[in-house]
C-alpha cells in the first residue's frame, strides 16, 4: 500500500514537472522571433501571452515551388481575448513576391501565386474581436495586387487577377 502511494506521488510530481517544462518551453518559443530561410522566406510571429487552455497562437504556412520566390509573414497580437492570426502563402512559379503583415488578432490572409513575376502584399490590422480576411489569387504572369485593411468589424476581401497576357494593371484596395 505504501509503495502504491509512493508511485502515485512520484507520478504526480513527474506530471507537474513535465507541465512546468512544457509551459517554460512554450513561453520561450512564444517570445522568440521565428525565422526560416528557404529561397528568401522569412516568418516572424510575436505574441505576449500563452493561453494553455485554447493554445491561441499565430499560424503560418508557406509553400514554394520554383526558383527565386520570396515570401514574408509578420504576425503579432497582444490581447488575451484575441485569437491568433493565420497566414498562407502558396507560390508555384518563378520570381514571385508575397508579403503578409498582420497586427492585432483574428486576421486571416491567403496569397496564391501561380505563374511568374507576381507581386502581392496584404497588410491587415484587427482590433477587438474583429475578424479581418483577405485572399489574393494571381494567375499568369506580371500581376501586382496590394491590400491594406484596418479598423473594427468583420471585413472580407477577395481579389483574383488573371494576367495571361502579362499586361495586367495593378490592383490596390484600401479600407480603414
Amino acid at each position: 500500500m505504501k509503495r502504491q502511494r509512493a508511485n502515485l506521488a512520484f507520478s504526480q510530481r513527474f506530471k507537474m514537472k513535465h507541465y512546468m517544462l512544457l509551459s517554460t518551453l512554450l513561453a520561450t518559443i512564444a517570445l522568440t522571433p521565428i525565422s526560416a530561410n528557404a529561397d528568401d522566406t522569412q516568418i516572424e510571429q510575436y505574441f505576449k501571452e500563452i493561453d494553455t487552455n485554447n493554445y491561441k497562437s499565430n499560424y503560418s504556412i508557406i509553400s514554394q515551388i520554383g526558383d527565386n520566390n520570396r515570401a514574408e509573414v509578420t504576425q503579432s497580437y497582444s490581447s488575451s481575448y484575441q485569437r491568433g492570426n493565420f497566414a498562407n502563402i502558396y507560390q508555384d512559379g518563378n520570381f514571385n513576391n508575397a508579403t503578409i503583415e498582420q497586427t492585432g488578432g483574428n486576421n486571416f490572409g491567403v496569397i496564391i501565386q501561380q505563374g511568374n513575376e507576381h507581386n502581392a502584399q496584404v497588410s491587415q490590422s484587427g482590433r477587438g474581436r474583429a475578424i479581418i480576411e483577405a485572399e489574393v489569387t494571381q494567375l499568369g504572369s506580371n500581376s501586382d495586387i496590394q491590400i491594406s485593411q484596418s479598423g473594427s468589424g468583420y471585413r472580407s476581401i477577395n481579389v483574383e487577377q488573371r494576367a495571361y497576357s502579362g499586361n495586367a494593371r495593378p490592383v490596390t484596395v484600401e479600407t480603414y
